[in-house]
């Protein structure tokens, strides 16, 4: 008479895991070699396994908990016999499962840990049996490593195949003193380049050239245009040694850099920094006590009628950005009425000082009127911040900005004096951020033409930049000038309305490269056009770098490739085709059914 199978096998699957067959516990994931009597006594003291049956008991008192086998679609129902069919990973399989799940892992920022996560290992078991996801040591070692090199190969695959490239450099210093500086290259999709990080030394400008120019000869000084650093004095010393090197290159400060040191000029002005005190003293005095705040919440709501409304409590300057002070300047103007309401109550008891702020007309007069100009400042930041930015549009921007400031400056608490040092500022990072080049992509800027925004000597200086480039693109500077001279006249093949309005839908280097490109002037516009204005790019990574979980769990270099492949891996979308299938279904049932004969 046959041996009967015993019931323990049920709560196993069966798996060949590095060319042995394992069976593998359905409730906790542990596996065992074939020994019924061991996986019967495992079986005894599985906590999973124990609260399932518990769950599921019958009416006899017998079990009835359901098995979590995994399942497949391509793959042959399991016999009525409860055998069940192994499942089996070749070394090419899985090398290519690991590859695309470190893929996802970078591409999404995810935890290297997540792998050891019970809950993963799972759903992978679930997915796949036999697959064996990488460790966390795997994804941060051998993986990120071939995963870097790939994603290195397809950057400098995008750089080669770009005909105008700018380089974009910012850096900064931590606590401990430890300078860093980002390098990007913007083809114009900005691509993390490299990353440099020094603690002997600091960060010169003689040894920032030295690393600007090496990136140049790196990339092809025949197709930088252009170099965009922020604002520290480093930064800027090293402009002239970039363009003594390469005479056709633009060093240009970042906008943003530039429009963000006015507005912290502003609010550094002595009565600025008067009213930010005494507004911040009315936020903290409400917020810190209890019954105050709930009050102010309470009188809030039932004025705005929305209980999920942002004026419903007082907000304070915790961003380091231009937002934090303007949020703390409008949450006190929603709740102006509700405050003087607080301070005149019979029932609430408030602060003398407190009161006397909140009473006081001058005080929300003037709040109303620096907030306006601070949060004007700060709309011209987010401008330059967009994707869309170009380089066209600064010297509008600043034509604007002078305006609108004029205008606003008299209704806040500045003084005389303070107004005139916030338009000397204005100065000041005007002269950092617009030049020559700036004027000649706005002059080439089918949007503008027929402006009348540029000064005599800006459009001077503008000639001379097309002329340089024309030169250094072996073009003939006559035949470029005389194409300029059609462009702004509207003659030619400028002539007609239709190539006019077809600027407002492309961008305007796509417009001088598809509907122009027959003329001499072409391969200079587009090459001005594609220049990036800001260093956004590389102030969107200094969070990730300055991770301190992430740096103190891997190494520098550890650190630069893993954030060079999350960067640069959004950045270069793969094709629907570029990875195939691990394995067929067909081959998937032949092989299985030559298993389970």
């Amino acid at each position: 008479m046959p041996r009967l199978q015993s019931g323990v096998w049920k709560h196993f699957t069966p798996a060949i895991k590095e060319g042995r067959e394992t069976f593998m516990c359905n409730y906790c994931l542990k596996t065992y070699t074939k020994n019924a009597t061991k996986m019967q006594m495992h079986l005894d003291k599985c906590k999973e396994y124990s609260m399932v049956s518990q769950q599921s008991q019958g009416p006899d008192g017998s079990s009835s908990a359901s098995i979590p086998v995994p399942s497949f679609s391509f793959l042959p129902s399991a016999t009525p016999g409860g055998q069940f069919l192994i499942d089996s990973v070749d070394q090419r399989s899985q090398a290519h499962a690991d590859e695309c799940l470190a893929r996802a892992v970078y591409a999404t920022s995810s935890p290297l840990t997540l792998t050891d996560n019970i809950y993963w290992k799972r759903f992978f078991s679930v997915l796949r049996p036999a697959y064996c996801p990488p460790t966390r040591e795997v994804l941060s070692s051998h993986l990120l490593d071939c995963e870097y090199d790939r994603v290195q190969s397809q950057v400098h695959e995008a750089i080669g195949k770009a005909d105008c490239v700018t380089i974009i450099c910012s850096g900064w210093s931590n606590v401990k003193q430890t300078g860093t500086i980002i390098y990007m290259v913007a083809t114009p999709v900005p691509l993390f380049y490299k990353r440099t990080t020094t603690k002997e030394q600091t960060h010169t400008n003689a040894f920032i050239a030295e690393e600007l120019k090496d990136i140049i000869n790196e990339v092809g000084p025949q197709k930088v245009f252009a170099v965009v650093t922020d604002g520290s004095p480093e930064m800027m010393a090293a402009w002239a040694q970039v363009e003594e090197t390469f005479p056709h290159i633009s060093a240009i400060g970042c906008t943003v850099c530039g429009v963000q040191q006015l507005f912290d000029d502003a609010v550094a002005t002595p009565s600025m920094k008067a009213l930010c005190r005494r507004a911040e003293q009315v936020v903290r005095y409400v917020r810190e006590r209890k019954m105050l705040a709930e009050t102010f919440r309470c009188w809030q709501t039932t004025k705005i009628g929305n209980h999920t409304a942002n004026g419903a409590t007082l907000a304070l300057p915790i961003n380091s950005d231009w937002t934090g002070v303007v949020n703390m300047f409008n949450s006190l103007l929603e709740g102006q009425n509700s405050l003087q309401e607080m301070a005149v109550s019979p029932t609430i008891d408030v602060e003398a000082s407190i009161r006397a702020t909140v009473q006081d007309a001058s005080f929300w007069k003037g709040l109303s009127g620096s907030r306006n100009l601070l949060y004007l400042i700060g709309n011209y930041i987010e401008y330059m911040k967009r994707e869309d930015a170009v380089l066209s549009s600064v010297v509008d921007m600043f034509s604007q900005l002078r305006y609108h400031i004029g205008a606003s400056l008299s209704g806040s608490v500045l003084h005389s004096a303070e107004q005139k040092a916030v338009m000397a500022s204005l100065d000041r990072c005007q002269e950092f951020c617009v030049k020559p080049i700036h004027a000649a992509a706005y002059m080439l800027d089918p949007k503008h033409v027929g402006q009348q925004t540029l000064s005599g000597e800006q459009i001077n200086n503008a000639y001379y930049v097309i002329s340089n480039l024309s030169h250094h693109l072996d073009l003939d500077e006559g035949k470029v000038l005389g194409s300029f001279a059609r462009f702004s006249a509207k003659q030619g093949l400028w002539k007609g309305a239709g190539i006019w309005s077809s600027c407002q839908h492309v961008s305007a280097s796509t417009w001088w490269k598809g509907l122009c490109s027959s003329e001499p002037l072409s391969a200079v516009a587009s090459a001005i056009l594609q220049i990036a204005p800001a260093t956004g790019a590389c102030e969107q990574l200094r969070s990730r770098f300055c991770n301190t979980k992430v740096q103190g769990s891997f190494s520098a270099d550890r650190v630069q490739k893993l954030v060079a492949v999350q960067a640069n891996l959004n950045l270069l979308e793969p094709s629907d085709c570029e990875y195939a299938p691990l394995e067929s279904e067909e081959e998937n049932k032949m092989t299985f059914q030559s298993e389970t004969q």
